[in-house]
């Protein structure tokens, strides 16, 4: 069975889009989304931020971008997330979700609902793991029902 994908033509002009647009006004928001996102966050001692600072390349597609905010709370099993396209769908921070958390690793991850660039309604896979060693990350997105896949890899403090 063959799965769908993303037209590369019509993809490339979104992501020229978006990312001029992302650029343009998420410094402008990222402010007011952390303030969000510190407001959303249980008062607990073992919530915690983690920043995170990715290089995007070709192979990020323009849906993984180059800073990533989480909060997360590893004794309660909570966590949200904040970036230039959760920002620009959902406007402000999302509920994730710990996937995984270990002695090794912690991983996160969300779904955003969005509009392609050919019209199509479709939700982005993301998820995010950070090796707590060396404090590296590596974001992976998925559009559900396609066999597209984007990533980037970075670091967190």
């Amino acid at each position: 069975m063959q799965r769908n994908t993303i037209d590369g033509q019509a993809h490339a002009m979104q992501r020229i889009d978006v990312v001029a647009f992302f650029g343009i006004c998420f410094m402008k928001s990222v402010f007011i989304a952390l303030a969000a996102l510190v407001a959303m966050a249980p008062l607990s001692a073992t919530a915690r931020s983690i920043e995170c600072t990715l290089s995007p390349n070709a192979s990020s597609g323009g849906w993984v971008t180059d800073r990533y905010f989480f909060e997360v709370n590893e004794e309660a099993g909570t966590a949200q997330a904040i970036d230039a396209v959760v920002q620009q769908y959902n406007n402000g921070p999302i509920k994730a979700r710990l996937t995984d958390t270990s002695a090794k690793k912690l991983v996160v991850s969300w779904d955003v609902k969005m509009t392609n660039g050919t019209g199509q309604m479709t939700k982005m896979l993301y998820r995010a793991s950070i090796n707590k060693a060396n404090n590296s990350i590596t974001v992976r997105a998925v559009p559900s029902g396609f066999s597209n896949q984007f990533e980037a890899r970075g670091s967190c403090k």
